[in-house]
């Protein structure tokens, strides 16, 4: 029963990434998409704030605010990869700018893609993955789903709007099932982590990320809290890759990055839906 629950949560992470990604291709055009990869002044504020900022704060914090081994890994391996698959869903639900989140998503996987497995072994010494393993899930569950819904998009408006409400609700039960099942079955090892300073760690990288990528964010508020919301969501695949790659004797590392995950799911979310969309909403209706 157990082995069968795992594989259900298994199929509810695939569906849920992929998922998110199609539903998202569905929404814009590629013109939309590749619009904002012309401004080279939006392109540095993504890297800075994602590839170089963020990551030196997350080491900061490992040397300064120091946690066991297993768990400062997985908060390091959680804020170095950017590019969360889940980005353009939380961005929507602040009311942001979602072509703008695809592009960076995308921007930002290749990246995370090409420059985790050359400073993993300074970041974490002993430990080496390969591109190649790292990029073959990321883009099987990615950018697949990602160009099928473009695609989708590009060629048949109308079949994409008629796709987009079921395409939805699928990514929303997904998400449901597997955050419900994440917690039933783990929830011995999530709990674990209470009192060892992950869970902190997890809430302040949300928010500081969340922070830096507003303050570097371009424009008025939608602009800033769209780059606040992209900073704030990191690759929980890329990182759940090479802590499963190097790290298979120890799960305290891959639980950490689940923790990080699940603090930006309770956080960043409701945070989006609730607040940062009712204030878009109304500094667009205003005078």
């Amino acid at each position: 029963m157990l082995e069968m629950l795992e594989i259900v949560l298994n199929v509810a992470i695939a569906v849920f990434i992929a998922g998110v990604l199609f539903t998202a291709g569905l929404e814009v055009t590629l013109q939309e998409v590749f619009r904002p990869m012309k401004n080279v002044g939006l392109v540095a504020r993504a890297l800075t704030t994602n590839i170089l900022l963020v990551p030196l704060i997350v080491y900061g914090m490992s040397i300064f605010f120091p946690l066991e081994r297993p768990y400062m890994i997985g908060v390091l391996l959680y804020g170095f990869a950017s590019g969360a698959p889940y980005t353009p869903k939380l961005v929507a639900a602040a009311g942001g700018d979602v072509p703008n989140s695809i592009a960076a998503t995308m921007l930002l996987t290749v990246l995370t893609i090409l420059y985790m497995p050359l400073i993993l072994p300074f970041l974490v010494p002993g430990a080496e993955i390969g591109v190649w393993e790292i990029a073959k899930p990321l883009l099987l569950q990615m950018f697949v789903p990602l160009v099928i819904g473009l695609s989708i998009r590009h060629y048949g408006e109308a079949t994409a709007t008629k796709l987009h409400k079921p395409a939805n609700v699928v990514v929303n039960l997904s998400a449901l099932v597997f955050l419900v099942l994440a917690l039933v079955l783990h929830w011995d090892e999530l709990a674990a982590t209470v009192g060892t300073g992950a869970v902190a760690s997890a809430v302040v990288l949300t928010v500081v990320a969340f922070g830096v990528g507003y303050l570097f964010g371009p424009g008025r508020l939608r602009g800033r809290v769209t780059r606040g919301v992209i900073t704030t969501a990191r690759n929980i695949g890329a990182a759940a890759t090479i802590a499963t790659a190097n790290f298979r004797d120890d799960p305290r590392v891959l639980i950490t990055v689940a923790v990080c995950m699940f603090v930006v799911f309770l956080l960043a979310f409701p945070v989006s839906k609730l607040y940062f969309n009712r204030r878009l909403g109304e500094s667009t209706v205003s005078p």
